[in-house]
C-alpha cells in the first residue's frame, strides 16, 4: 500500500517540459510562432516557422531590416500584410547602444536628431 501511494506521488510530481507557442491575434487572424531562431551574425534576421489560422507555413528567413522574407527555394518576397512578419520581427527587442537608442545609427541621440548641428565648413570659410 505504501509503495502504491509513493508511486502515485512520484508520478504526479514529475512534470514534463511544455513548449507553448506564442500566439497573437492580428486583423482577426491568429498568428502563432512555433519555432524561432535569431541569426548570430545578423541580429535582424530570424528563421521562423509560423502558424496562421491553423495552417503551418514552412520555415522562412525574415529579414527585418530590408522587410523581406526568404523561402526555402531562395525566393525573395516583401512582407505580407497579414501580420506574420511583424509578429516575428517584434518577438525580440532590437539591441540598444549605450544611450538606450534602438536604432544604433550614428548621428541619432535618443531617437531624435543630433542636438549639435553639423557645421558647414565650406560656407563658414567664405568671407562676406
Amino acid at each position: 500500500m505504501k509503495r502504491l501511494i509513493l508511486l502515485i506521488v512520484l508520478l504526479i510530481s514529475i512534470t514534463l517540459p511544455v513548449q507553448a507557442a506564442t500566439c497573437r491575434t492580428v486583423n482577426d487572424r491568429e498568428i502563432c510562432i512555433l519555432s524561432i531562431r535569431r541569426s548570430a551574425k545578423n541580429y535582424w534576421e530570424y528563421r521562423a516557422t509560423v502558424q496562421v489560422d491553423g495552417e503551418v507555413r514552412p520555415m522562412q528567413v525574415y529579414d527585418c531590416r530590408k522587410k523581406i522574407s526568404i523561402q526555402d527555394n531562395k525566393v525573395l518576397e516583401l512582407f505580407e500584410q497579414d501580420g506574420t512578419a511583424e509578429a516575428v520581427c517584434s518577438f525580440f527587442k532590437p539591441p540598444r547602444d549605450a544611450f538606450g537608442v534602438a536604432s544604433g545609427k550614428p548621428g541619432s541621440f535618443r531617437g531624435v536628431n543630433d542636438p549639435i548641428p553639423s557645421l558647414d565648413v565650406k560656407n563658414s570659410l567664405k568671407s562676406p
